[in-house]
């Protein structure tokens, strides 16, 4: 992806073949950055330019190299964690710095509400809290799919503190049912709708075309499907061009046929709401 201030290069690559990949071909991209960049009377800053390779532990154990040379003069170090669009993604892709930081954030703001709550009505706290925290719940959150349970946990935890500051309760108070009465699905089916939404959109030719490219159909029996990719690796696992079309596989027919985008997505969140843990579990298989 490229635009003016903000250029990013992706290249995939074994272990055995690092040096070939990071030295060589890597220089070679930015190399051509630069080049275009000096056409249009713009400049590489190498000092904001980031490199970081992602993997599992025992990849990224084999990774012998500390950084790579992006320009004949100038050489960068790998860093751990870098921030894309706001969302901050670590080498392992486990997120844990992602949740840290909006914990941090969203917590801020809620007590910040609960200061003035007094001057407020009930629906403009909603709002607030929709708008301020409950945006930042959902953003990006197709990412967090196959997370781990204690860090999926403190997103919830989170989400629960929002509908509290919603009702005026207070931290040890407890919920019972106030998602339901708020009409909020859980961190867990929240993170399932906005998969199923972006798949549902890319079916009907509203997603960009990169995503659209992802899903395509295959016979079984007298049904069509979408082809799920093989994988093996659990970053394969994970990734959105296997768990969407799985998901998506498993829904009601009378869901995935709506007329209107709109239908489709009461429909689907009618359906999130009375499945069970076990059941949403099951979707996936």
């Amino acid at each position: 992806m490229g635009y003016a201030d903000d250029h990013q290069v992706m290249k995939s690559f074994k272990p055995s073949n690092q040096v070939n990949t990071l030295n060589i071909q890597l220089k070679k991209c930015f190399m051509g950055i630069k080049h275009w960049m000096s056409q249009y009377y713009l400049q590489l800053n190498d000092s904001k330019t980031q490199v970081i390779v992602f993997g599992p532990s025992r990849v990224l154990k084999e990774v012998e190299l500390n950084g790579v040379n992006i320009t004949s003069d100038a050489s960068v170090m790998f860093v751990s964690t870098v921030k894309n669009l706001g969302f901050i993604m670590d080498n392992k892709l486990t997120f844990e710095k992602q949740i840290v930081n909006l914990k941090r954030k969203c917590f801020h703001t809620l007590r910040n509400i609960r200061k003035i709550r007094f001057l407020l009505h009930p629906n403009q706290i909603k709002v607030i809290v929709n708008s301020l925290v409950v945006s930042c719940l959902d953003y990006c959150n197709s990412l967090y799919f196959g997370v781990g349970e204690k860090l999926l946990h403190q997103l919830q935890l989170l989400q629960n503190a929002a509908a509290k500051a919603v009702t005026g309760k207070y931290k040890y108070d407890h919920l019972d049912g106030d998602l339901v009465k708020l009409h909020w699905l859980d961190i867990k089916k929240r993170i399932v709708f906005k998969i199923l939404l972006i798949a549902h959109k890319s079916i009907i030719g509203l997603a960009p075309v990169y995503i659209q490219d992802m899903f395509r159909y295959s016979h079984h029996g007298h049904t069509l499907k979408l082809i799920v990719p093989s994988f093996n690796s659990k970053f394969g696992k994970r990734s959105f061009s296997v768990v969407a079309p799985k998901l998506y596989n498993n829904l009601p027919s009378v869901i995935t046929s709506a007329l209107t985008l709109d239908s489709f997505k009461v429909q689907l969140k009618t359906f999130l709401f009375k499945l069970s843990s076990f059941e949403l579990e099951n979707l996936y298989h």
